[in-house]
């Protein structure tokens, strides 16, 4: 092998490592999942809420509007799809059928649609709650 074709292979083997660096950083951004939180509840109520996971022990709250059917959509970008959770909640005296659903790059991941009928005077912290997704403690709020 003549000193010219020498030279050559360790440039070319530091290239390809250079190029592995650059590289490395995409696969690790490639493991982020797009999460998206669809609330909705099918009957008037007021003060009804959704709460969700945003990002490690990061949660958002909202208000879900009164307006039967309207159906609330939020988004974020999760590393575990399993850390993605929403609750929504009714407060007593109104009772509705409450849809909830998780969504994990562009499939749905968890949905629930139940009838949420709180109970007045509940010492109980899911009471008027519907749970999708992620547990209670991994949203921050008591289980009961």
């Amino acid at each position: 092998m003549s000193s010219h074709k020498r030279t050559w292979v360790p440039i070319a083997g530091a290239t390809l490592i250079a190029a592995g660096a650059l590289v490395s950083p995409a696969t690790a951004r490639a493991d982020l999942h797009n999460i998206k939180y669809i609330a909705r509840i099918d009957g008037v109520t007021t003060g009804s809420q959704a709460t969700f996971v945003l990002n490690g022990r990061q949660t958002g709250s909202t208000g879900i509007s009164a307006v039967p059917g309207s159906v609330f959509e939020a988004d974020t970008v999760l590393p575990d799809p399993q850390l993605a959770g929403m609750q929504i909640l009714l407060h007593w005296p109104y009772s509705a059928n409450a849809h909830c659903e998780i969504d994990v790059d562009d499939h749905i991941f968890t949905q629930v649609d139940q009838l949420v009928a709180p109970t007045p005077n509940s010492g109980d912290p899911m009471n008027g709650v519907l749970q999708c997704g992620a547990t209670p403690d991994r949203l921050g709020i008591p289980s009961g």
